[in-house]
């Protein structure tokens, strides 16, 4: 009788083990990232100026990439993210935001070229931006507008070419016509939360 309780205690310890495990790999990045206290919206042509930025015109947009080295999530698109660098980097300005608890040296070797890669000091980006997950993508033209703010895709491995949310955008302000109007698949985050209280 003993051996039957034992062996039962450690098959639940093992299907619990694997249900974490399932957990803490893929379900919790199927559900919408939890919008932190003391979030602030930003909203679409609102003018921002994220860091050090002045209210000078800005020779060309730029398009902000919100990464965290240890997120799955912000691996998943790394590949589209590149692709987008090279379709797109002669006329934006590509830059790579990770959390000031990431290391720079880290990040580095997930981006080709000399992407430029900057700590964010007390979340200062992503509170400017309305940003509280990552991988987020978010576009400013040279009047420092928010033009887009959202997901790659849909699908967590971006291999849905019909909901490239961020390349439609690019496609949009490079045609030179207003923000694209996507709806919540597009808006509602997904993927690994900012710390927000860092910022407090």
């Amino acid at each position: 009788m003993l051996r039957k309780i034992a062996a039962g205690v450690f098959i639940a310890s093992v299907l619990g083990a694997i249900g974490a495990m399932f957990w803490w790999t893929e379900i919790q990045y199927l559900l919408p990232t939890p919008i932190p206290e003391g979030y602030r919206e930003v909203y679409i042509n609102q003018k921002v100026y994220p860091g050090d930025s002045t209210s000078t015109e800005l020779s060309k947009p730029v398009f902000y990439h919100f990464f965290t080295t240890n997120c799955p999530c912000s691996r998943f698109n790394l590949t589209h993210f590149n692709s987008l660098r090279r379709q797109y980097g002669d006329s934006l300005e590509f830059v790579v935001v990770i959390p000031a608890e990431d290391d720079i040296s880290k990040a580095r070797p997930f981006f080709e070229g000399e992407t430029k890669i900057i700590r964010d000091v007390n979340q200062e980006f992503a509170v400017s931006l309305g940003v509280y997950s990552t991988p987020q993508a978010v576009i400013i033209n040279t009047n420092h507008q928010l033009y887009f703010r959202g997901n790659y895709n849909k699908a967590r491995y971006c291999t849905d070419p019909l909901s490239n949310f961020a390349q439609m955008a690019l496609d949009s302000l490079t045609s030179g016509v207003a923000p694209p109007e996507f709806g919540p698949q597009a808006t509602i985050a997904y993927g690994c939360g900012i710390d927000y209280t860092l910022s407090m």
